[in-house]
């Protein structure tokens, strides 16, 4: 098994022996609707998410695609841009590769907008790899089996790093985060699950363009956080940084916010 980031995107790569994975999240398709409600008009991002979904599938010679959750955007209603396109958008999909989605906060009538091909796991998350790989939004506890996984992916907080320079102008660069668990911050029905030092987190940046990102060398939004952070069963202040393109930041305790 291997596991790595897609050089300059947020997409990771899983390979086994037989197959070829590719995981993504947050994609939040339906956003430029609800900018348009609050007078910012810019075209809908899901033409070109397919564009880009397309070239990683057809260059990177993908089995399968899971979808990490928050593939739509609005809540809790469904917008008429998600009801109009996305239909489209998984089947155009499905006819490339198998597709399976992870729901997030965001995937409420998600249900409606996929074809039958498509498969929709529960919120506790997905196993594969004959149970050595764990994947899950992030919003919620997962099902206890995952916690034997050996690795969990999950996305819900839109990880980034925010850089200063010396006229103190900040930006924010999309980022991947590898942490370890601290499995004694687990609830004592999940704690019991635990193998050793239980499964190594990978948090995967946002697919989306449009999102914004916690500057997890700062302070991360409190309502992205989710029960593992809420928890601090993820050793955050341990965890180590890559940007897209490869770069190597070292750990967030050692990072300026």
């Amino acid at each position: 098994m291997e596991i790595f980031p897609i050089r300059d995107k947020p997409a990771l790569l899983i390979t086994f022996e037989s197959e070829r994975i590719l995981v993504v999240a947050d994609l939040h398709l339906g956003l430029s609707a609800e900018l348009s409600q609050k007078g910012i008009e810019i075209p809908s991002q899901i033409p070109g998410s397919l564009d880009r979904l397309s070239e990683i599938i057809s260059e990177e010679d993908i089995d399968r695609l899971f979808f990490l959750g928050d593939v739509k955007h609005n809540i809790p209603v469904t917008s008429w841009e998600e009801w109009k396109n996305l239909p489209d958008f998984f089947s155009n999909l499905s006819e490339m590769v198998k597709v399976e989605i992870v729901p997030g906060n965001h995937d409420g009538d998600i249900e409606g907008l996929i074809s039958r091909d498509i498969e929709l796991h529960d919120v506790k998350g997905a196993i594969i790899g004959g149970g050595k790989v764990g994947l899950i939004h992030g919003h919620a506890w997962p099902d206890p089996e995952l916690l034997k996984t050996e690795v969990i992916v999950m996305g819900h907080n839109h990880p980034a790093i925010e850089f200063q320079d010396e006229l103190k102008v900040r930006a924010k660069e999309p980022a991947w985060i590898r942490a370890e668990m601290k499995p004694e911050n687990l609830p004592d029905d999940l704690r019991k699950e635990i193998r050793g030092r239980g499964p190594e987190f990978i948090i995967v940046p946002p697919f989306s363009e449009l999102v914004g990102g916690g500057a997890i060398n700062r302070e991360l939004p409190e309502k992205l956080l989710g029960p593992f952070f809420k928890n601090e069963v993820i050793d955050l202040d341990g965890a180590e940084v890559h940007l897209l393109d490869g770069t190597f930041l070292g750990k967030i305790e050692n990072l300026d916010g």
